[in-house]
């Protein structure tokens, strides 16, 4: 019987450890919001460096996307499938 208890401990043990260890070197996906000087604003995945330096560019977590959906100085436009890219004037560009 004390084997039978010893095992369980130590399989509770082993499935705790590892729900921490995929817990601890999961990411998490994360996007941002951009948002130019014309008040366009749009989900990226990533903070490119590219943008045009006359653009403007701030980013924000997407939590602050959230807070500020229906703000009026902001417009929101559609995300892209490959978000390479930035919206100027509500036309999208592609970088190159």
């Amino acid at each position: 019987m004390y084997n039978v208890k010893n095992l369980l401990g130590t399989a509770a043990l082993a499935a705790v450890l590892t729900a921490g260890t995929m817990a601890a070197t999961t990411t998490v996906a994360s996007a941002d919001v951009v948002c130019n000087s014309y008040g366009e604003c749009w989900h990226t995945g990533q903070r490119y460096t590219t943008y045009p330096s006359g653009l403007g560019v701030q980013f924000y977590n997407d939590d602050w996307g959230v807070s500020h959906r229906t703000d009026t100085q902001y417009h929101w436009l559609a995300e892209q499938k490959d978000d390479h890219g930035y919206y100027e004037h509500g036309t999208w560009h592609s970088f190159n």
